[in-house]
């Protein structure tokens, strides 16, 4: 009788293992988002998505998916000789924890960028988005759009 009754404990913490359900990520918050050059004929302009993905398990990341635009096709604005560039910034609390940047030259190009603190714990709480433009030949111009905060949901 002494072994059944560890036998059987044994047996029901095993079945406990097997049914059990694995941990999961928290459901991803995704916002919109949006930015330009800040010039009258918005020459670089960017929009998309920024999907904050927490959880217990996995590193909590920014996915950021959508496009950024240089010189769209139909403006009323002549060519000028400079490219776009978007910025995208990922903050917990003052401190810059991540970053990305994606430049377009008289085209869209799709944004696609994960960002994760290196430690991979802290969370990010805020990403800021910006848009500059920046001339092709050594010696030119160069300005920025207003930036624009994204708060996690």
């Amino acid at each position: 009788m002494r072994l059944r009754v560890p036998l059987l404990l044994a047996a029901v913490a095993a079945t406990g293992l097997l049914t059990a359900t694995p941990a999961t990520a928290a459901p991803a918050a995704t916002v919109p988002y949006a930015a330009d050059s800040g010039d009258s004929c918005k020459r670089g302009s960017t929009e998309g998505t920024l999907e904050w993905v927490t959880g217990p398990v996995i590193r909590p990341t920014v996915k950021v998916a959508g496009t950024l635009s240089d010189e769209r096709e139909f403006s009323t604005c002549a060519p000028d000789d400079m490219y776009s560039r978007a910025s995208f910034s990922a903050y917990h609390g003052a401190d810059k924890v991540a970053g990305g940047q994606v430049k377009a030259d008289d085209a869209t190009v799709p944004v696609a960028l994960t960002l994760a603190d290196a430690s991979g714990v802290r969370p990010i709480d805020r990403v800021v988005v910006q848009v500059c433009r920046y001339s092709n030949s050594p010696v030119g111009i160069s300005y920025c759009g207003p930036a624009q905060e994204y708060k996690a949901p």
